[in-house]
């Protein structure tokens, strides 16, 4: 679906070269015939005021004539711009281009005329079913920035992992299970703790509530307000089905905070961002080898009325993810109120590694929802928001629309999310040296890229809405500056990556952006084929028995293409 044409008018014309006397007839007799000076009729009667009819104002346009000559004496200020075509540029009225039309036929020239279109780029737009639904993706300039680029991934080939931390997460819909993160160290339900992350059972991310590795239950279902904020963040990408989300196809790990039995507090949330905090310096201090590679941390949970010396572990807990180079994202209160008057947490924490977001309409305009021009950072749309639901809530139709601060707060965690999938390396390298720097750099990437809006310059910091291809044209010009061999090109050219690799057992995935078959073959060390079969990015293959232990080499096509992988089975 294509951006709508539109003709450019151009106010301030260059004169093209008719006579002067000419023109001024033209205009004359135009005002003469459009005087706002009321006539008498010849009865004496009052005559109606003629209506104001203003002269025409020149448009740009395009000649197409072989008999420069003719055109030159006709139009001697044209600007020629292909002298061997015969093509000229002018900028006239609609008169003025009918009378040239006159001149030509009379004098025999043939002549091409056509109004000059302004072209505007047709932004990528993923094949989800549902996508136009979704108008909030062109008001933060979604599409345009999945322009420059469409991955899961980041230069340096690391899954990229944003973490939820809400009630739960359905990890059975149809439109989330292709990007839920999993522990594929952990055998699910064994009772074990099988990887030595300290987190037994830890499959699909951890329940901070009720200090289990349930992330979906009964008030996940009945809330189903973690299914819905996951679905506006990181719902699977050009998958035909449903919607999309903002981060394109990276992975979503479930962080439940809230407790089944018994009472629902903040405990629940320390205990969920610890995980969060530990898997990803576990992912750092074992090269890569454990943990978690999570980025950001979407947070639509908060206390109304609260500051931060109630809550001081809480706060604390921003700059402990800081350290290890994970950015928070939370919503403020839905209640019309100056939170830096009447409290709000995590709203009023004071870390530099969390950006707090009110709401728009999509309009841009401010609507209902916390303010505060030292403690909340932009806004975003968080008014008719189409996003998933529980499918145990509606099996024919797990969509819905939705509405507050928590469904605008994961489209800024997905743009943080999306910029590490095309950043330059020069920035990754700079987060693993660090990653206070490299903070500081993607907040003022969003900061300072929002779209102003005079109904938020006293609700916010910035004043500003969220404009993610903004952001990263901030993010393009440091790495442009930082990084002489830094290009776009190849953001989305990351070769598959495989996990795991060596391996003990008889099975691994392969991980990638796009979904789709991918057919394998394996061959032994001679290349010989000792298997063959077909999988989708993301799932796990399982090689018979048969094949026994050795160096291996995994040939794999695509609709992109073939690649090789090595592969050791021990």
């Amino acid at each position: 679906m294509g951006i709508k044409q539109r003709i450019g008018t151009v106010i301030l014309a260059l004169s093209i070269g008719f006579p002067s006397a000419e023109a001024h007839s033209l205009l004359s007799s135009q005002l003469s015939q459009t005087s706002p000076i009321a006539q008498q009729s010849d009865n004496n009667e009052p005559a109606h005021v003629a209506s104001i009819v203003f002269p025409e104002l020149p448009q740009t346009h395009l000649i197409h004539c072989r008999n420069l000559s003719w055109l030159q004496q006709q139009l001697p200020k044209a600007k020629c711009v292909d002298q061997s075509f015969g093509l000229f540029q002018i900028n006239a009225t609609e008169s003025q281009i009918d009378d040239l039309k006159k001149r030509a036929e009379t004098d025999g020239i043939a002549l091409q005329i056509q109004p000059e279109h302004i072209l505007q780029r047709r932004s990528w737009l993923p094949n989800d079913l549902l996508l136009s639904n979704q108008k909030y993706l062109d008001v933060i300039q979604m599409p345009k920035a999945w322009d420059m680029g469409r991955n899961s991934v980041n230069r340096q080939g690391d899954t990229l992992v944003v973490a939820v931390l809400d009630d739960g997460l359905d990890t059975s819909h149809p439109d989330i299970k292709p990007v839920i993160w999993m522990n594929r160290g952990e055998i699910p339900w064994n009772g074990k703790d099988d990887d030595g992350n300290g987190y037994t059972d830890d499959f699909y991310g951890w329940n901070g509530g009720d200090s289990s590795a349930e992330v979906f239950n009964k008030e996940s279902i009945f809330y189903g307000h973690g299914t819905s904020v996951a679905g506006v963040l990181g719902a699977a990408t050009n998958n035909q089905l449903g919607i999309a989300g903002v981060a394109y196809n990276a992975k979503i790990m479930p962080v439940h905070c809230y407790a089944s039995k018994g009472l629902s507090s903040d405990l629940g949330v320390i205990r969920s961002m610890l995980y969060v905090y530990r898997q990803k310096k576990l992912w750092l201090t074992t090269n890569k080898q454990k943990g978690i590679n999570v980025v950001a941390l979407n947070m639509s949970v908060g206390l109304d009325a609260t500051f931060p010396n109630e809550t001081p572990m809480w706060c604390e807990l921003f700059d402990s993810l800081k350290s290890v180079g994970i950015m928070s994202v939370s919503a403020t209160t839905n209640a019309d109120n100056n939170v830096e008057v009447v409290g709000d947490i995590p709203t009023l924490c004071p870390s530099d590694a969390l950006i707090v977001t009110s709401s728009t309409g999509l309009d841009k305009q401010w609507v209902k929802s916390g303010y505060g021009k030292v403690s909340v950072d932009l806004a975003a749309p968080g008014d008719n928001v189409y996003t998933i639901s529980p499918v145990q809530t509606s099996p024919s139709n797990p969509y819905r629309g939705e509405s507050g601060t928590s469904f605008a707060t994961p489209m800024i965690a997905g743009t943080i999310t999306w910029l590490n999938s095309v950043v330059c390396k020069t920035y990754l390298q700079l987060m693993q040296q660090n990653p206070d720097s490299a903070l500081k750099l993607m907040r003022g990437w969003i900061l300072g890229s929002v779209e102003q809006n005079s109904s938020l310059t006293a609700k916010t910091v910035t004043g500003g809405v969220l404009q993610t291809y903004g952001a990263w044209t901030k993010m393009d010009a440091w790495c442009t500056l930082h990084e002489p061999t830094y290009s776009t090109n190849g953001a989305e050219a990351v070769a598959l990556a495989m996990y795991p690799n060596p391996t003990d057992g008889r099975s691994c995935v392969f991980l990638g952006a796009q979904p789709g078959v991918l057919s394998l073959r394996l061959l032994d060390a001679v290349g010989r084929e000792v298997w063959r079969g077909e999988t989708r990015l993301n799932e796990t293959v399982r090689v018979p028995e048969g094949v026994s232990a050795g160096t291996y080499q995994w040939v794999i096509g695509s609709s992109r293409g073939t690649v090789g992988l090595t592969w050791v089975l021990r």
